[in-house]
């Protein structure tokens, strides 16, 4: 590791465990300020999703992971007498080829994530650093941050990433604003380590406006109860015997140990700015959500991936630092949506008027003894940023499936490993590379793979495999194309209906990422 760091990134929770290593997985070297000695060693995320699991496959810890997590099949939301009102499904194979619903201990996860880091011979993680000031200028950017030992130390750096959650110092240093989108909720959030198996809701919110409750598996032997309170004030003063009173109808000291009594605020909030020059919000400290959908950690990582593979583009000189200014058009309007949504359902689940809630289970359970729908969450497409401006591709934006595929000799393998981490254009039938254009994807640094068929005729630069399940058939054919160039956080550049548009396709994407010399002129582009 260089003495000069290409990346500092300040927080060392998932988002900025994640944003290390994929820096470091693309050869940059990344100092991480973390104002705690050790790992926090305490849960907070309770779930996470085939999107995020797919993110730990590309770091190659995936299976590591799964191994510590519980795949959640149903989500019952309640109401006070336990009657199902809305029963959301989770797929056993979302979009991104995994269980859409994963239960963790998020202990758990950060061990898996800090060996990964520490591993890797990039990464330089620094505890006991608070950091205090933050300074910029046209080449770079400097962290001023105090030890545990009092000592102040500068750390300098072409980028730096702040993941240092909700309450974020380099938010405040840098003097960003926070638009509030009007919920704001105190819980008091209460976590069991089980000593025995224990016949318990695995995800449950109870819509009882006397007490509002959540319930939760947070991995595969601890728990988790969260209580609507009124005052957060008052939460700091709860006791032990209480907590046991409140969950006494599921579970006793017999049963579980009480490990964790916390207030928390369950907020709204997404900051009007991600960044100033060349600094970056990531995670919490960008964005705050109700955790009704399970999103909030999801959300985060989405973060890390899309900054990680433009960071690695600028870092790397094959694109100018105008890429990095697409990162909050994208990420801002898809965290918004969620957190909207995760404030609707927030809105249901906590009603506390007797005669609101009732009008609310007659109407939800009308006609049927439960309300059945799908799965609680789809990723939204990204509408603006480093897209094809092609307005009529409608698979622009869109999470691009990963499904399980047969190569040529005969191993099954998800897409994604066969794709590789970066950039891939993804082609029905090769035919529809004329001339040389195979070569020039080649070129500009993109493997192509065709799903259709691994017994077909052979094309040069193309590699076959077997669309086992149909998954990629039916996914061109619904979208009218024959072929899609996707990102390296996996949502879809562009795709193509013939040949020519392929062309075009080819030349807006090169343009666009190699031909970074036409806009030295620009204004500085960081900044957003």
């Amino acid at each position: 590791m260089s003495s000069r760091p290409d990346v500092i990134v300040i927080g060392y929770g998932p988002t900025g465990m994640a944003l290390s290593a994929l820096l470091a997985q693309s050869g940059h070297d990344v100092v991480v300020l973390e104002r705690f000695d050790g790992l926090f060693n305490l849960p907070r995320a309770a779930t996470f999703d085939d999107e995020t699991m797919r993110l730990f496959q590309k770091l190659g810890i995936a299976d590591e992971v799964m191994r510590g997590t519980r795949v959640q099949v149903e989500y019952d939301w309640c109401n006070a007498e336990g009657r199902v009102l809305i029963r959301h499904l989770f797929a056993e194979r979302g979009v991104s080829g995994w269980p859409q619903g994963l239960m963790m201990f998020q202990p758990r996860l950060e061990e898996c994530l800090d060996r990964l880091c520490r591993g890797t011979g990039r990464i330089r993680v620094l505890g006991g650093h608070r950091v205090t000031g933050v300074e910029q200028d046209e080449r770079q950017a400097t962290v001023t941050a105090v030890t545990a030992a009092g000592n102040s130390r500068a750390f300098s750096a072409p980028y730096v990433i702040a993941c240092d959650g909700g309450n974020s110092t380099v938010r405040e240093l840098l003097g960003i604003a926070l638009d509030d989108l009007g919920f704001r909720q105190p819980w008091l959030v209460c976590d069991f380590e089980l000593k025995r198996a224990v016949d318990l809701p695995n995800a449950q919110q109870l819509g009882d406006p006397e007490q509002p409750t959540s319930i939760v598996s947070i991995g595969l032997d601890h728990h988790r109860f969260s209580f609507m309170i009124d005052d957060p004030k008052a939460a700091g003063e709860v006791s032990a015997e209480e907590v046991w009173r409140k969950v006494s109808r599921w579970i006793g000291p017999d049963d579980a140990e009480l490990i964790r009594i916390a207030p928390y605020v369950f907020d709204s909030r997404v900051a009007v700015t991600w960044g100033r020059g060349r600094i970056f919000l990531a995670g919490d400290a960008a964005h705050q959500m109700p955790p009704f959908l399970g999103q909030g950690m999801c959300s985060g990582i989405r973060d890390a991936h899309n900054l990680a593979w433009k960071l690695d583009l600028v870092l790397s000189g094959r694109s100018d630092e105008s890429l990095l200014s697409t990162y909050q058009p994208e990420r801002a309007p898809h965290v918004r949506g969620i957190t909207l949504k995760a404030v609707e359902l927030g809105r249901i689940q906590t009603i506390r008027d007797v005669a609101a809630a009732a009008a609310r289970d007659a109407e939800l359970l009308s006609g049927d003894s439960m309300n059945v729908r799908p799965a609680a969450f789809v990723s939204p497409a990204y509408e603006n940023g480093f897209l094809s401006s092609r307005g009529a591709d409608a698979a622009r934006g869109e999470l691009f499936p990963q499904a399980v595929v047969r190569s040529e000799d005969g191993a099954r393998q998800r897409l994604d490993d066969l794709a590789g981490p970066g950039f891939v254009l993804i082609v029905t039938d090769p035919s529809v590379l004329a001339g040389a254009t195979a070569a020039d994807w080649a070129g500009a640094g993109v493997p192509i793979l065709s799903p259709a068929t691994a017994t077909g005729p052979r094309t040069d630069g193309v590699t076959p495999v077997a669309d086992i399940d149909g998954i990629y058939e039916a996914w061109f054919r619904e979208r009218n194309c024959v072929a899609v160039l996707v990102r390296p956080d996996r949502y879809v550049f562009g795709s193509a209906g013939d040949r020519g548009q392929l062309a075009v396709l080819l030349d807006e994407f090169s343009a666009r990422v190699h031909h970074h010399e036409d806009r030295a002129t620009a204004e500085h582009p960081a900044s957003i």
